[in-house]
């Protein structure tokens, strides 16, 4: 088997083991820096993109679900930014009303810019952009430790993540036509 085909097997496989049965991490502390921007009481949060990344990888290392209303696309790229692969699909109502439910339970919350160590010792890092109120913040935590605060959103895009990596149709979204499995 040659590195490519083996990377790409080993992040099948991590990505499958966080699909289906996410479960949210023990309570972590509140930092003391916690980014306080649009974390007002009563702030509406929108959900815009999660970034998923390795260091030490060959072929497709960092991996992009984004979000326009109910649109969603992945993006598979290299580090050098080769892009050669876009999958495409629309939520369900059932996945439009869980996105609804996420984003509303961190609307008000404060967030720090990050968490832990990202990317440290080739672990990989998640980065997340949300538009909370009128400002864009940006959350960077260890692959796959999200905290507290963003743990259901991380399960739930996990999940999209893997519908739409391997072109597998689920409750949650709808794929379009033309979708490039892994």
């Amino acid at each position: 088997m040659n590195t490519s085909t083996m990377v790409s097997v080993v992040a099948l496989v991590l990505g499958l083991s966080f699909g289906a049965g996410c479960v949210a991490p023990a309570g972590e502390e509140q930092a003391a820096g916690q980014q306080q921007l649009g974390a007002a009481p009563g702030a509406e949060g929108v959900w815009l993109s999660t970034e998923f990344s390795f260091g030490f990888c060959a072929g497709e290392c960092v991996t992009t679900v984004s979000r326009d209303g109910a649109a969603l696309e992945l993006k598979a790229c290299t580090h050098q930014g080769d892009c050669g692969r876009s999958n495409f699909a629309t939520l369900t109502d059932k996945g439009s009303r869980r996105v609804t439910e996420i984003e509303g339970a961190l609307g008000g919350v404060p967030l720090d810019a990050r968490y832990g160590c990202p990317d440290c010792a080739d672990g990989g890092a998640t980065r997340v952009s949300l538009q909370r109120d009128d400002l864009v913040t940006s959350h960077k935590y260890e692959y796959p430790n999200a905290p507290e605060p963003l743990a259901d959103l991380d399960c739930l895009v996990r999940e999209l993540k893997l519908g739409l990596d391997t072109c597998t149709p689920g409750p949650l979204l709808q794929l379009s036509q033309g979708c490039t499995p892994r």
